[in-house]
């Protein structure tokens, strides 16, 4: 084996443990944050639950209404929550063909390099 096709596997393989690492960080930290975010929405929405049953027992129309926009809000959120799990989904699915895509390319130019 020659140095140059050594240094060339060396590269190959730094670079390739390299993006897999940074990939699954980046997923990870993202995926880790999104549940530690929808947690505490949860435990805010429970708390709004526990006062909407106190609110609808009083007659302001006030205090009705600000709940109602409240769980409205809530319900904005969890959407945006659930949005941005699917969106973390799909970017780590595109990376991932990325990343595919640049070792079949390598590997179909080492075989046509070899076949020369």
């Amino acid at each position: 084996m020659s140095r140059t096709s050594f240094m060339n596997k060396v590269r190959y393989w730094d670079s390739l443990i390299a993006k897999s690492l940074m990939r699954h960080f980046y997923f990870m930290f993202f995926q880790i944050v999104l549940v530690i975010v929808f947690f505490f929405w949860l435990a805010n929405t429970i708390q709004v639950i526990d006062v909407k049953f106190e609110v609808a027992q009083s007659s302001s129309l006030i205090e009705r209404i600000m709940v109602a926009e409240t769980i409205n809000t809530s319900i904005i959120v969890l959407l945006l929550l659930l949005n941005s799990f699917w969106m973390l989904f799909i970017f780590n699915g595109i990376q991932y063909l990325g990343n595919l895509l640049k070792d079949v390319n390598y590997n179909i130019n080492k075989l046509r390099a070899g076949n020369k």
